[in-house]
């Protein structure tokens, strides 16, 4: 797999490929004028100090926090698949090219030849992108077991070469080799003990039903972010240390010592699962908004039905 991240690119977007793309997907001429008009004749302003530039023109780019700028993004890259022959994955600025395959030269030749592909369509839509080692990244899973006698991934377009990474973060989850879900899981228990270590200082100011609405909006979110993704693969250890985790939000919310045991009715009263039941109701919750339609329609590539 090869992340692949772009240089500013709300800002790189050129008005015209951008009009001629829209006209391609459909949108007619009195659209297409429109948008065009909205995104021309935008002057922009250097200002250093207390010395102003000249007004230039802004030849390039969509306004900066509109609301029409993320959907003119997702229209200007929403031809980017067809670039490559292999699974492609975008959110934004985030790009991720994925293959497959038991051969690991095999991963390698394709990986190369689609990334090339994918910079020759950056370079023909005026996109460019973050090179460095901290942006665009390599990473290759398989068993702890094939890992020891795997060869480093050469990938590079043209004189770069893209480095290859034990652990990657997507979208805020990390991602380790073996898909273990252990870099992750330390991460959320290091994000929870520092957000309760920080309500704590705030004790004195905070009452009971503060204290559960600061734990739900500010540490909740870590358990639940992905959980799907990164929880089944835990070993019990880790599995055990966020329970803990989650036992020292209910004594703050609850105002019980250090060494209070948590038991059920400590969860009726704050109206909390234990972390298992927790993922399984996450998991649910998707499987329910599926057959409900309320759901995006890519959902329909993970669920599968099961018929006795």
């Amino acid at each position: 797999m090869i992340l692949i991240d772009l240089q500013k690119a709300f800002d790189t977007i050129n008005h015209d490929i951008l009009v001629n793309k829209m006209e391609l997907i459909g949108f007619s001429k009195k659209a297409t004028k429109w948008f065009k008009s909205y995104l021309s004749e935008r002057k922009f302003i250097v200002h250093i100090k207390n010395t102003s530039s000249e007004p230039g023109d802004l030849l390039c780019g969509v306004p900066q926090g509109s609301i029409l700028g993320p959907l003119l993004f997702l229209l200007y890259v929403n031809d980017m698949p067809q670039a490559v022959e292999c699974d492609l994955l975008h959110y934004a600025d985030d790009t991720c090219l994925i293959f497959q395959h038991k051969d690991i030269t095999e991963i390698e030749v394709v990986l190369n030849k689609n990334f090339s592909k994918l910079c020759d369509w950056f370079v023909d839509n005026k996109l460019s992108i973050h090179f460095g080692e901290d942006k665009t990244k390599s990473i290759l899973f398989c068993s702890k077991h094939k890992l020891k006698n795997s060869k480093t991934l050469n990938i590079k377009y043209k004189d770069i070469d893209i480095k290859q990474y034990s652990k990657v973060t997507y979208l805020g989850c990390i991602l380790d080799e073996t898909l273990s879900g252990e870099s992750m899981a330390i991460h959320v228990i290091n994000k929870i003990n520092s957000r309760l270590r920080f309500l704590y200082r705030q004790n004195r100011f905070l009452s009971t039903p503060l204290r559960r609405l600061l734990c739900n909006a500010m540490i909740q979110p870590f358990f639940d972010y992905a959980c799907n993704a990164w929880y089944p693969n835990i070993n019990k250890k880790l599995k055990t240390r966020l329970q803990a985790a989650q036992n020292k939000c209910i004594r703050f919310c609850l105002k019980l010592s250090e060494r209070s045991s948590i038991k059920s009715k400590h969860f009726e009263i704050i109206n909390w699962l234990p972390i298992p039941e927790r993922i399984s109701q996450c998991s649910l919750c998707s499987v329910y908004k599926f057959f409900a339609k309320s759901c995006p329609e890519y959902f329909d590539e993970f669920i599968f039905y099961h018929r006795n």
